[in-house]
């Protein structure tokens, strides 16, 4: 008699892990603000990071990237010979006008990390920079000064400057914030398309504007001061109501 043939492994199990935190605690010293979870951030995640203010969004993010460390519990990122590589969209930058900065320059900004002392750019990583700024859509604005760009042009030349640190997990700090809607759709539809170009990256947004980020994610954790953050599939984050008080305008679920 023929034996049923085996499940094959679930999507989840055949991603890469990137991050594993393990009965963590984050905090600062040796205040917790929350009770001991597990999380893991894979390849190919869309993490969207909800909450109100105070929650510990960006305390959870900064443990994350090993920026901070936990209060308590244990964080894994790769290994010693290959550590996960992040890169980072904060939440508003402040670029001094003074320093009349390209859009190049503040792509390859993002190059600095691999580079030894002193050592010029070269002409392989500029070429790496042109590439990243065609792939978000501003190749035409790279000469042009970054401090005369729209709001949404700016935050698609910073999202370049973290991609070419050719990162596995990319961190976005409040992306749309000081966007208006066309630009907020646009930075997510940029988000979108990197999800389907660059399958083994992992996203983690911080946002509270919802509406578009929901559309593109896989995963929500929604945190709230003192409990345990609630992490879920996004569909079921969204039936289960727990999204409800932080202003869901509507909701609207995209093809992959």
């Amino acid at each position: 008699m023929h034996a049923p043939d085996k499940p094959g492994p679930s999507p989840a199990q055949q991603r890469r892990p990137l991050i594993e935190l393990q009965a963590i605690q984050t905090g600062y010293g040796k205040r917790p603000l929350s009770p001991p979870f597990d999380f893991t951030v894979r390849s190919g995640d869309v993490i969207v990071l909800a909450g109100p203010n105070g929650a510990g969004k960006s305390t959870l993010a900064r443990t994350l990237m090993g920026v901070l460390p936990p209060v308590a519990g244990t964080r894994r990122a790769g290994t010693a010979a290959r550590p996960v590589r992040f890169g980072y969209v904060p939440q508003r930058e402040r670029l001094d006008d003074l320093w009349p900065f390209s859009v190049l320059d503040i792509a390859l900004m993002g190059a600095v990390p691999g580079l030894g002392a002193f050592r010029p750019f070269g002409r392989a990583r500029q070429q790496k920079a042109l590439a990243v700024l065609a792939q978000v859509g501003i190749a035409d604005l790279a000469s042009s000064p970054f401090r005369s760009l729209s709001g949404g042009q700016q935050q698609r030349a910073l999202i370049a400057r973290a991609l070419v640190a050719e990162p596995d997990v990319l961190v976005l700090d409040e992306p749309t914030n000081h966007l208006d809607i066309p630009g907020e759709r646009a930075v997510y539809e940029l988000l979108a398309q990197l999800r389907r170009e660059e399958a083994e990256k992992a996203i983690f947004v911080i946002t509270h504007h919802l509406e578009s980020a929901l559309a593109i994610a896989t995963e929500v954790v929604v945190m709230r001061q003192g409990e345990r953050p609630r992490i879920a599939p996004v569909d079921e984050m969204v039936a289960s109501g727990a999204l409800d008080d932080l202003r869901i305008a509507r909701f609207e679920r995209r093809a992959s």
